[in-house]
């Protein structure tokens, strides 16, 4: 073989190996272009899976949240009202017309004279024109209040607290329950 021959023959030979080279990485490279397709198709399909579990949960949340904010806003509401019937009600007991307070004090100084014996007997400026007091209870003072009358033995070891606002506060803690109740319970249903 000329040496022309041989030259032409490894030209040959390296023309048809670069062509099988750039073949295969033609094939190469779709085969890893199809993979990263693939890839991304699928990490697109994740994103949107999770975008959608995402949003689905910042729904929940904000429903949970405006529930919440629902129920934070009726409950003061509730307890609003419940304040306002109780000053109402205060109100009322302050404005009782003093035949009927002159009544209710009697009776009220009778059940200390009773427990208590000789004591001290408080009530408002108002009021105390209305008390009358048998031997052994003397005014003690005045107090600052709505109504009503507090008793204090003589050693001043014993109070009874027969204030309207105090009675209320009794009857308020011992009722709530039934009042909250009857109040609220058409709005329940």
């Amino acid at each position: 073989m000329s040496l022309d021959k041989v030259v032409e023959e490894i030209l040959r030979r390296g023309e048809e190996r670069k062509l099988e080279i750039v073949r295969q990485g033609e094939k190469d490279r779709d085969e890893l272009i199809a993979q990263a397709r693939k890839k991304i198709s699928e990490n697109e399909e994740k994103g949107a899976q999770r975008t959608k579990a995402f949003i689905a949960q910042m729904e929940q949340q904000d429903v949970s949240s405006a529930e919440l904010e629902s129920k934070r806003m009726i409950l003061e509401s509730q307890r609003k009202v419940m304040d306002e019937l109780k000053e109402d009600i205060l109100a009322d007991l302050a404005k009782i017309p003093a035949d009927r307070r002159k009544r209710m004090y009697s009776k009220l100084v009778a059940r200390a004279k009773s427990e208590l014996g000789e004591c001290y007997v408080y009530s408002t400026e108002k009021d105390k024109a209305l008390l009358q007091l048998p031997s052994g209870m003397q005014v003690g003072g005045t107090m600052d209040s709505r109504g009503g009358l507090i008793f204090e033995s003589k050693d001043k070891t014993v109070r009874l607290d027969f204030r309207f606002e105090t009675l209320l506060d009794d009857l308020w803690s011992s009722k709530m329950k039934e009042i909250y109740e009857h109040l609220f319970r058409v709005s329940d249903r």
